[in-house]
This record gives C-alpha cells, structure tokens and sequence, in this order.
C-alpha cells in the first residue's frame, strides 16, 4: 500500500492529505506550493498493508458535500391529484353510482399496484451490498453526484459559518496540531481494518477522498465529515473530550465514527433514500388529493395540505427512513471503533464520551427523543 500525500489547501487553517491507493503506480515526488509554503508529498512517509505500529504519532506533516426543495414536488403532486378528480367527476357523470364507485376503486388500484411496481424494481435494481458489514442497501446516487452535492455543501456551509462569524483555529495552533496527529492516525489505520476483517472499502470512494481537516472555533459539540473527505470539528467538541490519553481517544471514536459514514457511502445512500421517500410522498400525496372529497378542501383549504401532507410524511419517516438510520449508525459505531481501535486509542472511552453528552444534555434541559424515533 502507497502512503498517505499531504497537502495544503488555501483555506486559512485547514490542512489537507490525499489519498494514493493500493497495488498499481508508485508514489510520485512532486512538491505544491501555497502561499509560499512548500509541502512535500509523502511527507508521513510510506506505510505498508499492515497500517503503523501503537505509538507512531504521525507527526511529520507540514502544516499551512445541495438538495433542491422537494416542496414544489409535493405540491405539484396535491394539484395533479385536484386535477385529475375534477376530470373524473366529468367523464363519469351519468355513470351510475355503483359503477362509478368501481371505476375509481379499479383506477385507483391500478396506479397503486404499477407505481409500486416501478418503484420497486428501481428499488431492486439500485439494492448492493454494504462494504465491511454486507448489508443490502438501497444506493442510486453516483459517486460523482455525491461528490458535487458535497462541494456544494462545502461552499453553503463555508458561508453560513462567515454569517454565523465562526472562525477557522489557525493551522499553528496546538489544537489543530492535536486533532490532525488523531485524523491522520485513524486514515492510517483504514488499511489494517482492512486486512484484519478480510473485506476491504469501496475502492472508488478511496481513490476520490480529499482528506482535509478544519478545526472551527465555537461552542457547538459537534463534528461532522463530507462525502468527499473534508473533517470539520467544532472547538465544543474538544472541550467536552478534554485532554490528555483519555480525550485523545473519545475525540478519536467521535471522528472515526463519522469518518465511517463518508467512507460507507452513507451520505450518498442517504440522498438515495430521500428520493425513494420523496417518490412515495409524491404518489400518496397524488392518490389522497385525488379521493378527498371537495367540500372536504374547499373547508380546510391550506390547513388540510399541509396537516395530510405532515401526517403521511411523519408515517412515511417512521416506516422508512429511521430503520436505515439506524444501521447506519450502527455500522458508523461499528467501523469507527474499529478504526480508533486499530490506530491505538482506547475504545473504551467511547461509551464514556457517550454518558458525558448525556449528562450535558440533561443539564442543558434538552429532551431526547423517543427510542422509536431516535437513531442514536
């Protein structure tokens, strides 16, 4: 295995590394500059198949993922359904009621049955497997529009945080310098989590990670990573960690749990779930609007859009989304502690970490959610 490439991105604190992968072309020496800093590439040096031994800090490195609004979609789904009810009251007028009854139950049926039909086939044909864990899971975003979505996630996020007046933590700052030795540690150990589960990581999602890593300055307990790579951890997050061996290591499960949902594709397969739902929306929304009767509408208006349309979006989150939330979770919890594992942190602290944002929680008189519809 090639060794991990370090360079520095034009983006006041953040430092970044690339990805040269397995099994084919050698490392190549080249040298980028940015703002008059040198950075040589391969600067941690190569690491074999076997990842680094415990107590390797990795410190030689030079320092220096949008969703259009589906509302327009539901709410061309409520008129079409308008729409066709006032063209099948008068193509059915002079029908006796009886028959009438059964032509809507028919059509009504038909478009059930064939629109569940597509879309379970699109379901079926879209179903691959989960690496690491096996699971079957329901995938039909591209790679490459993952990666757009999360470039222009990158940019919204950059200026709501200019809005918010949150800060980048400068690249020489010690704190920086802590959580890149724990970030660079945990990608270091992806290749022995490899070899030790006998499975190994979409090679595609490796081969196009542009690892970087930001520290902002805020309260927030918080810390999240794009689908293309990028670490963002709020200053919140390290205070509650706190220091030493022991923080080291809650720090390290936080991160490598979410460094596990961008390299098990989840924010792609979660885009892929908020099509199928918004689809399934649409249909139930197209098939209600279509039988409510119309004094029904004519009486509560806007008021009963939007309470159905809360009510079956609520139904559907339950049925569909939460479930898949859930394995996520699992399998992020799963494949992180495996990394943080592998990288020499004890995951041990991880269940403490846990109790301590509990106990903050409850300080800060936040209510947590029921356990049906909770995803932690």
């Amino acid at each position: 295995m090639a060794g991990l490439v370090l360079i520095t991105k034009a983006r006041g604190g953040m430092i970044g590394f690339t990805r040269h992968m397995r099994h084919s072309r050698p490392i190549r020496r080249l040298a980028h500059i940015t703002r008059g800093v040198s950075v040589k590439h391969g600067g941690l040096g190569s690491w074999s198949r076997r990842g680094m031994r415990c107590g390797q800090q990795g410190r030689s490195l030079h320092q220096t993922t949008p969703r259009r609004n589906p509302i327009f979609v539901r709410i061309g789904a409520v008129i079409a359904g308008r729409i066709v009810r006032s063209w099948v009251k008068d193509y059915l007028r002079g029908v006796p009621k009886a028959k009438r009854r059964l032509y809507v139950v028919g059509a009504t049926a038909t478009f059930v049955v064939s629109t569940s039909g597509y879309l379970g086939l699109y379901y079926w044909m879209n179903l691959s497997p989960c690496p690491i864990t096996g699971r079957n899971r329901f995938l039909s975003v591209s790679r490459e529009k993952e990666l757009e979505i999360a470039k222009q996630v990158s940019k919204d996020q950059a200026g709501n945080l200019r809005k918010m007046n949150v800060k980048e933590v400068p690249a020489s700052d010690p704190r920086v310098q802590r959580l890149v030795d724990i970030c660079v540690r945990l990608i270091k150990a992806i290749p022995s989590v490899e070899d030790a589960m006998e499975q190994e990581l979409d090679q595609e999602v490796l081969d196009t990670m542009e690892w970087s890593v930001t520290l902002l300055e805020s309260d927030k307990k918080n810390a999240h990573v794009l689908p293309n790579g990028e670490i963002y951890v709020f200053t919140g997050m390290l205070d509650v960690c706190g220091p030493g061996r022991e923080g080291d290591a809650k720090l390290a499960a936080v991160i490598g749990h979410e460094i596990s949902h961008a390299l098990l594709r989840h924010g792609g397969e979660r885009m892929s779930q908020s099509q199928l739902v918004l689809a399934a929306q649409s249909g139930l929304s197209f098939i209600l609007w279509a039988l409510v009767p119309d004094g029904f509408f004519d009486f509560l208006h806007l008021r009963a859009v939007f309470g159905l349309e809360a009510i079956q979006q609520y139904i559907l989150q339950v049925i569909m989304a939460l479930p898949n939330s859930r394995e996520q979770e699992s399998e992020a919890d799963y494949l992180g502690l495996m990394l943080s594992s592998a990288a020499c942190y004890d995951p041990a602290q991880a269940p403490e970490l846990w109790v301590d944002m509990n106990d903050l929680m409850e300080k800060a008189g936040i209510e947590q959610p029921l356990e049906m519809l909770s995803t932690h």
